[in-house]
């Protein structure tokens, strides 16, 4: 019997181990690099739409690439002289990204150009793109919470993982 961890690699090892997507490893996201913000994502996408009976594949692909910008957000929007626009274009920048190197299905395209939703006004049009999006925020607040000393202890006492995979 295939593990999920190994059925996971299977569906995604060509994203994974690509030269290109593996510079996110180069870039920081909150407390840890870019490539790991994303393999968790990807991970927890996957695992949540199998229990759902969603697209899991779809979730796992499009969560794997829903970052793959290869810039220093901060440093663009510094030499933009701040300002937001990395919120809103950085989707778009992934998509191209992707679109360059990987095969992609609509459910993907999707997941990737609106998991900032409801940060943005761009509705998720497939229920694996909210799945995406939620779990993104989830990973987000908990690299932050990461962070901060006093709250680890709570955050462990939680569990909150239970909850969520």
């Amino acid at each position: 019997m295939i593990t999920a961890e190994r059925e996971f690699i299977d569906i995604v090892a060509d994203i994974l181990f690509h030269p290109e997507f593996m510079q996110l490893k180069n870039f920081k996201h909150h407390t840890t690099n870019r490539y790991e913000h994303v393999v968790l994502v990807s991970y927890l996408s996957y695992k949540n739409a199998r229990k759902l009976n969603l697209d899991y594949r779809s979730a796992a692909r499009g969560g794997l690439l829903h970052d793959f910008f290869l810039y220093d957000w901060r440093e663009y929007t510094r030499k933009r002289g701040g300002g937001g626009r990395h919120f809103t274009l950085h989707p778009k920048t992934a998509l191209k990204n992707s679109r360059r190197y990987f095969k992609l299905n609509e459910i993907e395209e999707d997941i990737i150009v609106k998991h900032m939703w409801p940060s943005t006004l761009y509705l998720p049009r497939y229920k694996e793109s909210l799945l995406v999006s939620f779990v993104d925020k989830y990973v987000s607040v908990r690299e932050y919470m990461a962070a901060l000393r006093w709250v680890n202890p709570i955050v462990s006492k939680l569990n909150l993982d239970d909850f969520f995979v």
